[in-house]
């Protein structure tokens, strides 16, 4: 075979080609459960990776704005968009923030019964 990423076409290509290939060892029983304990919850919400360009200065600015909220930066752009969203939704009718904290004062403590 000449280059990497040809295919053995013949048996001997094929018979090099196995002879050639290594494996790792399999995990310990303390290595699986490590890298099961890893895993997300069962039931837990599926994550979906983007890539975005932002110019400088407004990454800059999402960056501070996290470190205000005391989040990460994913954490904080996820919710401006999920608050984007919410405000173009066709049921939702956004409100002030003076109206949303009027409103919160209004509400009663919850009693904890015991």
């Amino acid at each position: 075979m000449s280059g990497k990423a040809e295919m053995p076409r013949t048996p001997e290509d094929l018979s090099a080609f196995m002879a050639g290939l290594t494996f790792e060892p399999a995990p310990t029983p303390q290595q699986e459960a490590e890298l099961l304990d890893a895993l997300p919850p069962t039931g837990s919400a599926v994550m979906v990776v983007r890539s975005l360009r932002l110019p400088v200065e407004l990454d800059e600015a999402v960056a501070t704005a996290a470190k205000a909220a005391e989040v990460p930066k994913t954490t904080w752009i996820r919710q401006a968009i999920e608050m984007a969203l919410a405000v173009q939704a066709e049921d939702d009718q956004p409100i002030s923030r003076a109206e949303a904290l009027r409103a919160l004062t209004l509400l009663r403590p919850a009693r904890h019964v015991i």
